[in-house]
């Protein structure tokens, strides 16, 4: 390899670590606290109960209008934008906080929770890819990036005359390490 493409490789290789450190931080350090069983917590939770004149509706967009009138008013929460339905229940979620819809006994009532995260179960939330669109795909471009820092790690050593036995053979002994957890 050309000392000028060898540069290109360590420059890339170094500005996208720069760049992805931050990211990289978060995900290891709220990784090795979930090892932990250390999660963070919820700050604070409100439950209202909401009077649905229609009734209980699965609608998302019927529900969306409900709960975003509701909160609009003395209870201003913004309503989170990333939506799902599970189990008969209407969820609303970013990495700040959760907001659920449920049906009650009583088909006119809905039960409206509202769960508020600290920082290190939002940090959490990012980490686990349920904190949003706009996290979902930094932490996509992280992966890449991850993948390409490797890569080119790889690349740069082996073209060294000096590394490229010791590299082959500490490539050999990960896979080998890896395919040994695979049958253990």
């Amino acid at each position: 390899m050309k000392a000028k493409t060898r540069m290109l490789w360590m420059k890339l290789h170094a500005y996208f670590a720069c760049f992805f450190l931050p990211i990289t931080l978060v995900y290891i350090t709220t990784g090795m606290l979930y090892f932990f069983d250390i999660k963070g917590s919820v700050t604070s939770e409100s439950e209202y109960f909401i009077e649905m004149p229609q009734g209980w509706t699965k609608d998302e967009k019927q529900a969306e209008a409900i709960v975003t009138a509701y909160l609009v008013g003395d209870k201003y929460v913004e309503r989170p934008s990333e939506y799902y339905w599970y189990e008969g229940v209407h969820y609303w979620y970013n990495y700040e906080r959760e907001v659920a819809l449920s049906a009650t006994d009583d088909d006119k009532v809905a039960d409206l929770h509202i769960k508020e995260h600290d920082l290190l179960e939002s940090l959490l939330i990012v980490h686990k890819g349920f904190a949003g669109t706009y996290f979902k795909i930094f932490s996509v471009l992280f992966g890449l990036s991850l993948a390409f820092s490797i890569v080119s790690g790889v690349v740069i050593t082996l073209q060294l005359p000096q590394l490229k036995v010791p590299s082959l053979i500490s490539i050999a002994a990960g896979a080998a390490l890896l395919l040994m957890g695979f049958f253990l």
